[in-house]
């Protein structure tokens, strides 16, 4: 049987280039999206291809427990990524970017998960000083966006120290 990878946010520009990318590789894909930013378009020609799960990953964790039971590896790509409209709805910027991946973390299965791949964010260091900006650089996130992300950053990194998830 082929290596289980989950991929969230796979419907966006993204995360479907990803997909194609991993299915090339031999890989069986899934994909959780909510559609709120990502495009069934962008994932048309995978459907013969990959089971496509339509949900938002901050509400629903039954379903993410069974679908992440046996998954070998998990993109977290799925976010709102814009900083003027976070501004305005941060608790939607919350609910989205760090509920979504408390669930995540609390439903797949650490034993079977051979990795956690988290794509954080440039914005969590501020207006960039250096181009390219260093990971060293200090945090500094200037807006709710940038901050929803840091933190979904931080508790991948927790949940990776004190319960084993390999991220």
């Amino acid at each position: 049987m082929n290596e289980k990878c989950v991929i969230t946010g796979g419907a966006g520009f993204i995360g479907s280039h990803l997909a194609d990318l991993l299915l090339k590789k031999g890989f069986e894909v899934e994909i959780i999206d909510n559609l709120s930013t990502g495009r069934k378009d962008n994932i048309n020609h995978l459907f013969n291809k990959v089971k496509f799960h339509e949900f938002d990953l901050s509400e629903n964790q039954n379903n993410l427990t069974e679908i992440l039971n046996d998954a070998d590896y998990l993109f977290h790509l799925a976010s709102l990524a814009d900083i003027v409209p976070s501004i305005k709805y941060p608790e939607v910027y919350f609910k989205a970017n760090v509920q979504s991946t408390l669930n995540l973390l609390n439903s797949c299965n650490p034993k079977k998960l051979k990795k956690f791949v988290y794509a954080a964010s440039s914005s969590c260091y501020g207006i960039a000083e250096q181009f390219p900006t260093s990971e060293i650089a200090g945090i500094s996130p200037e807006y709710p966006y940038a901050l929803t992300k840091y933190i979904g950053e931080e508790l991948v990194m927790h949940w990776s120290k004190v319960y084993k998830i390999k991220a």
